[in-house]
């Protein structure tokens, strides 16, 4: 079993602070955190690529993940599995301007190229209408 140090779900950098404090302890489901974002308008993929970058689906262009207008972040843990943490970012494309989320893997069973791009991701959220922490489906207002 793991040190509590070496579970911390986020490990900025020393000038960041972590996404979120607390991870939701729900049963909600990957599935319905994306169709949530993409019932917001934010139905394109980005992908992290190996060397740290991030990838739009919709144009192609391998982007800084410093760069990046992050919008939300929602994170999720396995119901059955508490080291199946994952991280569902609504982002945009700062090339063709698709709206759209990456899921990237946190925590000790992350790979390093989820981690590199989790480390990257600005902490500044500029959401407008878009929860800071969750889709619009999940707030009482959705």
């Amino acid at each position: 079993m793991a040190a509590p140090d070496d579970a911390a779900p986020y490990q900025a950098a020393p000038d960041q602070a972590a996404p979120d404090q607390a991870a939701p302890s729900d049963n909600t489901t990957l599935s319905d955190v994306l169709e949530g974002y993409a019932d917001a308008g934010f139905g394109s993929n980005f992908g992290a690529q190996e060397g740290g970058t991030v990838r739009c689906d919709s144009c192609g262009a391998e982007l800084d993940p410093g760069a990046l207008a992050i919008r939300s972040v929602r994170r999720l843990e396995g119901a059955s599995d508490p080291d199946d943490m994952l991280a569902v970012v609504a982002l945009e494309c700062p090339a063709c301007r698709a709206a759209g989320t990456m899921v990237l893997g946190y925590g000790p069973a992350s790979s390093d190229i989820d981690n590199d791009v989790l480390r990257a991701l600005p902490e500044q959220r500029d959401g407008g209408e878009l929860p800071a922490h969750a889709p619009p489906s999940e707030t009482p207002d959705g």
